[in-house]
């Protein structure tokens, strides 16, 4: 008697089968589909994460400036009586490159206008604070404004905008925060794609004398008569 065992000849049981090449194609098609749809969420949330972290350290940088303007351990910043400007309304500063050459304190930049934060503690070859290719190098820029005197002494609103090192590179055209480009979470997240125009975060506080008065405060809000 010949016996035929299942497992000689015929064709294998349906379950023991491999995947169709059509099969095979839908699957990578499926695939690739999701990673179209989710890889731009995973690219927009490391963005944010990374532009978050920024604004915390253009933050800190902002507030060690001005600390260091009301200790005087950090030079007072020019101060201005020019009602149109006031604070928000100074000019950015000048890109293109950053110098800091100060021979006593060597943060100070571009003829002691700018203050560089150095977060890296990656000095450059010359032993200067900040570095245009840095991430995380913060350069705070600061004025003062008193309606009624330019002397520093007496007392101003100071205000702070802090930009990244690395925007003082050729080629990058420095702004300040205007109606039509506000500082808005919004261009926030478009600088973590690269604008390096705007800066990062911009504030004021009071800086008042030693010896101040109410009338002293009280003058520094009165626009002079013309």
């Amino acid at each position: 008697m010949n016996i035929q065992h299942p497992s000689q000849g015929g064709n294998p049981p349906h379950s023991q089968a491999g995947y169709t090449l059509l099969e095979g194609l839908m699957a990578v098609i499926v695939v690739s589909v999701m990673l179209l749809a989710i890889g731009p969420v995973i690219s927009f949330s490391v963005g944010t994460r990374f532009q978050a972290k920024r604004v915390e350290l253009a933050t800190q940088a902002a507030r060690t400036y001005i600390d260091g303007v009301k200790s005087e351990a950090i030079p007072a910043p020019v101060v201005i009586n020019d009602s149109t400007k006031k604070v928000n309304g100074q000019d950015a500063p000048t890109g293109g490159s950053l110098s800091c050459d100060n021979p006593t304190n060597p943060n100070l930049c571009n003829n002691n206008t700018l203050y560089c934060v150095d977060f890296d503690g990656d000095k450059n070859n010359d032993g200067k604070p900040c570095e245009t290719d840095s991430s995380v190098d913060m350069v705070v820029q600061g004025v003062g404004y008193n309606a009624s005197s330019t002397d520093a002494t007496k007392g101003y609103q100071l205000g702070v905008r802090v930009y990244r090192a690395n925007s003082f590179v050729p080629g990058v055209t420095i702004k300040q925060p205007t109606a039509n480009e506000p500082l808005t979470p919004d261009s926030l997240t478009t600088n973590s794609l690269g604008n390096r125009s705007l800066p990062l975060v911009q504030m004021s506080t009071e800086v008042l004398p030693k010896d101040a008065t109410l009338d002293d405060i009280n003058d520094r809000f009165e626009t002079p008569s013309p």
